[in-house]
């Protein structure tokens, strides 16, 4: 670094904004107390897009510089009601319309819906947005290249069938609204979803494409430089100015700085500079995974590159036969593998472990896609009759991506789950990585690798020799996650009535954050919607999907009492290869010294009300003990009280035996009685139930009794996740959102 002074001064400021965003963490809650109410929100508008909802076309404002009486916050993303007519860029306007927060994580592996916005500059949002006022000046040339863009979307839907005009949108011009979830998913799973972000290779085509055609042509150098330098100007400002766009221009603006200057350019000092220039624009940028993975994966290739292909023990790079060249490129993709595998397990938990080899056939194909775009585009004002093959090829491309990725997704290990690393992890990872970089002549190639090997195997080490027992926030609902010390994994519930998509968006989430590949059973304690509508979205995936469920377990109840409800759990679990099995008051289930007894239903229970012979189950571990009781309530929980008392001589004693206590049904006012908290007296009690709901949970009635009590009472919607972690002597708590 000594050879570059002023990337190791932009090092040392990512290093301050680093430490500043890591110490002095924002507040996501309490913009605004006007949640649902409407509002009149004044701003300049700065972007403009189409969104699909519901299969509708919705109009979209991105507004900044809010004034007058609008709530607080940076920017704000208003929806526009069905037609309004849309503002000119740069038009300050002012729109009236629901204020809504966007959702903050409530558990871990959620994603952060408010932190990701309010990094892109939105605080917040307005559904069913009116225009009441707006200026008659406007952005000439901001509306000049949005209609523009839409000339050439239009054109590329012309030209495409639907989901390829989708596809070229988004690589061309940063149009996403139309993008098909089931091909984005895809791509993501495989590890190629970087492909749909404008990044190094639209720069590279377009700025260096007409830099070098302008110099044939005979243009002075700057003459030249500073026209590419102006057309990606324009580019980035009709494509939205992601953050891949952004550092990627920045560093062929800098490029070209250094042509006119007649100065050298170093792509590491570049790339330092662009980062503390957005850093300095956003320091939450270092949050976001998109900043991260897009100088980081630049950094690896100039670094680490290097560090894993060259030096002692690699003189194969200096040989031209085609053995040589396929040794060294394998090396290299290896090299991204090992560049992108934190990132991934850091963000998202999971690893497409051959994405790396899948991206040798789908870079190269890039550059071949993105040229016949811009030529279709050009052919289509110019010469329309050669869209034809033009369109074929795209199509043909595409079809390649596609089918690459269905060969990846039956490879074995296809995809790595291995949850997120500790923070001690990552410190470890990036001291080996160092360590490789400095000691590249000293150490042979098969030492370094050796030791990115040993450095992979302790990013993805899960060391298990506690019990936990989380509690999730999934809304109005239940979701609980155990697992065991020598990592058996079990989900009791798993559904909500006021989160839709509760087991894609929370429960998913949160397995892969724990590293789950599997889960031993599943207890769904009766068959309501709010304990099981996200069990089926688990047990959709079973046979597709990452996570593995290897039974079922429902109440033992009678025939006559197993209603629709139940039955559709049955033929789900039977659907998708789950085995289903059935458990009654007594039985028993053993793994890693943890105990689960059933306590109520007793087999063949026959009562109608589902509540009523919800499951209740006694987990023991040590010292350590937790009640679930599901939504027991009213009959079953007479039976259940009648059967402690058999077990006790006749009466109730107080024992204080359990540490923690799921409050049954929600927290309503009839259930948990005071003789049930006499006998159990428990340290702690959760309430699993969501923010405002219909039902008035939690009721007074019951926090009154739990206060007599004298427990420790966490409501799910104030605490977040509640996890409680033990080694059978001491007990750990931990609340997501009050940490």
């Amino acid at each position: 670094m000594r050879k570059r002074p002023l990337a190791s001064a932009c090092l040392l400021i990512v290093l301050f904004f680093y430490f500043a965003v890591s110490l002095l963490p924002f507040s996501p809650r309490g913009l605004y107390e006007g949640e649902k109410r409407k509002v009149k929100v004044t701003g300049k508008v700065y972007q403009k897009e189409v969104r699909q909802q519901a299969g509708q076309a919705v109009r979209v404002l991105y507004l900044k510089n809010l004034s007058g009486d609008s709530p607080p916050g940076k920017g704000a993303l208003c929806y526009l009601k069905s037609g309004q007519a849309e503002p000119e860029m740069g038009s300050i306007v002012t729109v009236e319309g629901s204020y809504k927060e966007f959702e903050t994580a409530s558990n871990p592996g959620q994603f952060d819906s408010y932190t990701y916005y309010l990094i892109s500059g939105i605080s917040y949002r307005l559904n069913q947005a009116m225009i009441l006022e707006k200026t008659v000046g406007y952005s000439k040339t901001g509306e000049a290249l949005y209609r523009f863009k839409a000339f050439l979307s239009r054109r590329l839907s012309e030209n495409l069938p639907e989901k390829e005009s989708a596809l070229m949108k988004t690589i061309l011009l940063g149009e996403k609204g139309e993008l098909d979830r089931e091909v984005k998913e895809l791509y993501q799973r495989n590890g190629i979803a970087h492909i749909l972000a404008i990044s190094g290779l639209h720069v590279s085509m377009l700025g260096m494409g007409l830099y070098h055609v302008l110099r044939k042509c005979g243009a002075p150098m700057k003459v030249s430089a500073l026209a590419a330098a102006i057309l990606l100007l324009l580019y980035g400002t009709m494509t939205g100015f992601s953050v891949s766009a952004l550092r990627a221009i920045l560093m062929f603006f800098l490029h070209m700085l250094a042509v006119m200057l007649e100065r050298t350019y170093d792509m590491m000092t570049a790339l330092s500079v662009a980062a503390v220039i957005l850093l300095i624009g956003q320091p939450l940028y270092l949050e976001y995974s998109g900043f991260i993975f897009s100088f980081g994966c630049v950094l690896g290739i100039g670094v680490l590159t290097p560090a894993l292909t060259e030096g002692k023990g690699a003189a194969f790079h200096r040989k031209k036969k085609a053995p040589a060249r396929m040794l060294k490129l394998f090396l290299s993709a290896l090299t991204m593998g090992v560049i992108t595998l934190p990132i991934y397990l850091w963000y998202y938990f999971q690893f497409p472990f051959w994405s790396m080899l899948l991206n040798l056939v789908i870079i190269p194909l890039m550059s071949y896609l993105m040229a016949a775009g811009i030529l279709l585009l050009f052919a289509s004002v110019v010469f329309p009759f050669a869209t034809y093959p033009l369109g074929h090829m795209i199509q043909g491309i595409f079809k390649i991506f596609e089918l690459a990725c269905g060969i990846n997704e039956k490879l074995p290990v296809h995809m790595v789950t291995a949850g997120k690393p500790a923070f001690w992890q990552m410190v470890l990872w990036m001291a080996v990585l160092l360590l490789v970089i400095f000691l590249k002549k000293r150490l042979a190639l098969w030492t370094r690798w050796s030791l990115i090997l040993l450095a992979v195997l302790a990013l993805v080490w899960r060391p298990g020799n506690k019990l936990a027992v989380t509690f999730l926030d999934v809304g109005q609902g239940d979701g609980i996650y155990v697992e065991t010390a020598d990592g058996s994994r079990f989900l009791v519930d798993g559904g909500s009535s006021s989160v839709s998509g509760v087991g894609k968006y929370r429960l998913l989430p949160f397995l892969r954050y724990q590293g789950t590949k599997k889960l031993d059973a599943v207890f769904v304690t009766h068959p309501d919607a709010d304990h099981c509508n996200g069990v089926k979205e688990i047990l959709e995936q079973n046979v597709t999907g990452d996570i593995r469920v290897c039974c079922l377990i429902l109440p033992d109840i009678g025939k006559e009492a197993r209603n629709d409800a139940y039955k559709e759990l049955e033929d789900v679990a039977e659907r998708n290869q789950v085995p289903v099995a059935y458990i009654s008051r007594g039985q028993r289930l053993q793994a890693g010294g943890v105990s689960i007894t059933c306590l109520h239903p007793q087999k063949g229970y026959g009562a109608e009300d589902a509540n009523a012979y919800s499951t209740v189950l006694s987990l023991t571990y040590g010292n350590f003990s937790a009640l679930l009781t599901g939504d027991l309530e009213g009959e079953g929980e007479r039976e259940l009280s009648a059967y402690i008392r058999k077990q006790e001589g006749g009466q109730i004693q107080d024992t204080g035996k359990y540490t923690v206590l799921k409050a049954a049904h929600h927290g309503s006012a009839y259930s948990t009685p005071a003789e049930l908290l006499d006998w159990c007296r428990p340290y702690y009690t959760v309430i699993s139930c969501g923010e405002n709901n219909s039902y008035g949970h939690p009721h007074k009635e019951l926090l009154g009794r739990l206060a007599d009590c004298g427990t420790d009472v966490m409501v799910t919607y104030e605490t977040g996740a509640v996890t409680f972690e033990t080694d059978g002597e001491r007990v750990w708590v931990s609340r997501f959102l009050q940490e």
